[in-house]
């Protein structure tokens, strides 16, 4: 499963349009929201993480960790516009073209969390993550099992067009 994990990573770190944007938070969440969509949309998750909602909102420490251990990928600290420390992820240069062993459904669950992400400011982004149903409907330091979360979300609150 840590190969899936990099492999979505690195898919990420090579199609994301705005590179200066790819903080630890940002790509942490953005996994959440794959995991989040295929959790609706396939009743499983595309990783094997165990979400948390804590202090930061859904977290997990092993994808930062994975990736910072990883030949193929460059880890930048730098700082907020707040003056705080962040960490930035980018592929390096010799592997920006590589092929990701992912397959179709992956991708295009990836590519919809990207298209309707990039644009967004850190803080609108955010806000799209704390108003996903797993967040609005747990307490925070609650473990977030998206795929009952999904069931009971499209039970109760999604329509089918």
């Amino acid at each position: 499963m840590e190969n899936l994990i990099l492999d979505i990573i690195k898919y990420i770190l090579a199609v994301y349009p705005h590179k200066d944007d790819l903080s630890a938070s940002r790509l942490t969440k953005m996994l959440y929201l794959a995991d989040w969509k295929s959790a609706i949309q396939n009743e499983s998750q595309l990783t094997n993480a165990k979400w948390y909602f804590n202090h930061y909102g859904p977290y997990v420490d092993d994808f930062v960790e994975l990736a910072k251990k990883d030949k193929e990928i460059d880890v930048i600290k730098t700082w907020t516009s707040f003056g705080g420390q962040k960490q930035l992820f980018k592929l390096k240069s010799d592997y920006q073209n590589k092929h990701y062993d992912l397959t179709d459904q992956s991708k295009e669950i990836v590519n919809f969390v990207i298209q309707k992400t990039h644009e967004k400011s850190y803080e609108d982004f955010i806000k799209l993550v704390y108003s996903t149903y797993p967040i609005i409907s747990s307490s925070r330091y609650d473990e977030l099992d998206l795929v009952p979360k999904a069931l009971e979300y499209k039970q109760n609150f999604h329509t089918q067009h």
